[in-house]
């Protein structure tokens, strides 16, 4: 058998994947290399040659087979591509970025680097598991969405996706606007999929992705929503701090419509307000669980656990409660309040600018609850 049918039968081979995954040094992975490509010749500059034309070669997978082993973590617009890295470990890291950081230490993530044509796997949807998330939330940014995704994260049978950019990103390409909710479907079940003994799963949307709220609760009509909101100031002084993505124009943007000639505070401003009307108008379509920021950091671990239906036993609570206790993106780090006033970071005209266009959306959807 030629290499390369064995390089494409090694990529679909668990046991195998997993012996290189767990390799400490080079000599030993290539001398596994070696053994599972039939070439005991192999050292390790041929090695690097033959991947490197590999990495280089879209590969048609046998999906079902391929994504046991494999999670796809990104997406390259230009030849509408998926980048692929070993799925051997549950997500649980603050962001699925900061989870991707630790699996491409792995020699394995370093030197096999699969790459997939998208839309050719559309045709092999229905040979995945079916994934339907249990709980998706969407958020306003800066609202306590990682510190909710922390906690539940603690759940050993939940599977929490927290703000994967590569939905988002294909969600963003215009040129797959007829497939979408085909692709939305197919990375779901591909980055939910339960590898690791789960039994549900939580999707922590990207903040910008509640413009897509249609698309989300029409492929996963069962799904049980959350909201999360905060005060509008609170929240813009935050990216006055550190910005996020979707508060600053980008190329391509990230929200259409957006005039130019924008200031940068009115620019923030109006992304706000469309979160705020896109949240409204999902509240108006479906049950959703709106919590503010105030009432978020006011409850204890137990009742935000009964608000988002888990039955917690005291240890478990404990757990809940120290967590809560830390920086929800610095988890070794406790965490402490600015105590600094936000309305104080903006003159009075641009307070009077933020509560003219925020203050009544903001007032409609906080403190609601259950819709």
């Amino acid at each position: 058998m030629e290499k390369a049918q064995l390089y494409h039968q090694l990529l679909h081979h668990e046991e195998q994947l997993r012996s290189l995954w767990g390799c400490e040094g080079l000599e030993q992975f290539v001398s596994l290399m070696a053994e599972f490509l039939h070439w005991p010749e192999l050292d390790f500059q041929q090695l690097l040659v033959f991947l490197r034309e590999q990495n280089q070669q879209p590969l048609q997978p046998d999906l079902e087979l391929f994504s046991r082993c494999w999670f796809p973590y990104a997406y390259k617009r230009a030849g509408q591509q998926l980048l692929w890295i070993p799925a051997f470990q549950k997500p649980e890291q603050p962001f699925l970025e900061d989870d991707l950081v630790i699996w491409r230490q792995s020699l394995l993530a370093q030197l096999i680097r699969p790459v997939t044509s998208l839309q050719p796997l559309l045709s092999q949807l229905q040979s995945l598991p079916v994934v339907q998330p249990e709980l998706l939330i969407f958020h306003w940014s800066r609202c306590g969405s990682t510190l909710v995704s922390g906690c539940l994260m603690l759940e050993p049978e939940l599977k929490v996706l927290s703000e994967s950019m590569l939905i988002s990103d294909v969600l963003q390409d215009p040129e797959l606007s007829a497939y979408q909710a085909l692709c939305l479907d197919l990375l779901v079940r591909l980055q939910g999929r339960f590898r690791h003994q789960e039994q549900q799963l939580v999707i922590k949307c990207n903040a910008w992705d509640l413009q897509h709220w249609r698309l989300w609760i029409a492929v996963f009509p069962q799904s049980k929503l959350l909201g999360l909101v905060r005060q509008p100031e609170a929240i813009l002084a935050s990216h006055q701090r550190v910005s996020g993505r979707h508060m600053v124009r980008q190329q391509p943007e990230l929200w259409s419509g957006i005039q130019q000639g924008l200031s940068l505070l009115e620019y923030r401003v109006e992304v706000v307000r469309r979160m705020a009307d896109f949240m409204l108008q999902l509240q108006q379509e479906k049950p959703v669980l709106v919590l503010d920021y105030r009432q978020l950091v006011q409850t204890t671990a137990a009742e935000l656990a009964t608000l988002l239906g888990i039955s917690l036993d005291q240890q478990q609570a404990q757990h809940w409660q120290k967590r809560r206790t830390m920086d929800a993106k610095a988890r070794q780090t406790v965490f402490v309040a600015t105590t600094q006033n936000p309305a104080t970071q903006f003159t009075s005209e641009q307070q009077q600018l933020i509560r003219l266009r925020l203050e009544n959306s903001y007032e409609l959807l906080s403190g609601q609850g259950l819709a």
